[in-house]
């Protein structure tokens, strides 16, 4: 009966989602929210019980815009969603990396220091979401990446501009284009680096009040501009 139980609350996941955060959105929709002038975030989930953060409209849209290059033998962190979305059959090998043990990672180790658990020189892709802003030293994750990265592989990382800091114990960094730039430019040549922003004014301030990709038009979403972005991808080939 267990595992009955558990088989049928998998099947009806996805559907319960929807239902919830259709709810969420129909009891504090955005308007209300804003005419109160509360100073609690609609979400303290990141918008998750709203529909879709709106941070990930964004990570998806540059992996997509750069899913040519998810090929051969990737690693990714904490789980392979990316690889397996964006890569396709163009990827041989799929490993993916968690600082602690999990099943959804064939490697327990930490991007800060990988000597003795990945070579030299291994993989063709990394794709690194929103991970640099919750390690102390990421320069040192920085510099592991292009040291396992195959000649002529590529880094594919985001970096968040603006988020609220749920979890303060992890939350360390926050960038810009020009802090992405001055920091990647210690470890990768300028003319094979690319630093792109994503997002505009109002999905940054939407997002850090805890609403959701739904909450907004696709218009107001896709609008983007340099001033005030809320996340900065980077292409770095070794």
């Amino acid at each position: 009966m267990e595992k009955l139980s558990h088989f049928l609350k998998t099947i009806h996941a996805p559907y319960i989602r929807k239902i919830r955060t259709f709810i969420m959105r129909t009891i504090r929709n955005r308007e209300s929210y804003l005419a109160s002038l509360s100073i609690k975030p609609i979400s303290t989930k990141y918008g998750f019980d709203r529909g879709q953060p709106i941070d990930r409209v964004y990570i998806e849209k540059f992996l997509r815009n750069e899913q040519e290059r998810i090929r051969g033998v990737c690693l990714e962190v904490v789980d392979g969603t990316y690889t397996k979305k964006f890569g396709g059959t163009k990827v041989t090998k799929s490993d993916v990396i968690d600082i602690f043990k999990s099943q959804k990672a064939n490697i327990h180790g930490d991007l800060r220091n990988l000597h003795g658990v990945i070579p030299d020189n291994t993989y063709d892709t990394i794709i690194l979401t929103q991970t640099l802003n919750v390690i102390d030293d990421y320069e040192s994750a920085i510099r592991e990446c292009k040291r396992i990265l195959k000649p002529k592989g590529i880094l594919l990382a985001t970096l968040p501009t603006i988020s609220p800091a749920w979890n303060l114990k992890i939350n360390l960094w926050r960038f810009s284009l020009q802090s992405a730039k001055y920091v990647f430019k210690k470890y990768f040549e300028s003319n094979k680096l690319e630093i792109i922003s994503f997002g505009n004014r109002l999905s940054a301030e939407s997002f850090w009040l805890g609403m959701s990709a739904e909450d907004l038009t696709i218009e107001e979403l896709l609008k983007e501009e340099q001033v005030t972005p809320l996340i900065i991808g980077v292409i770095a080939v070794k």
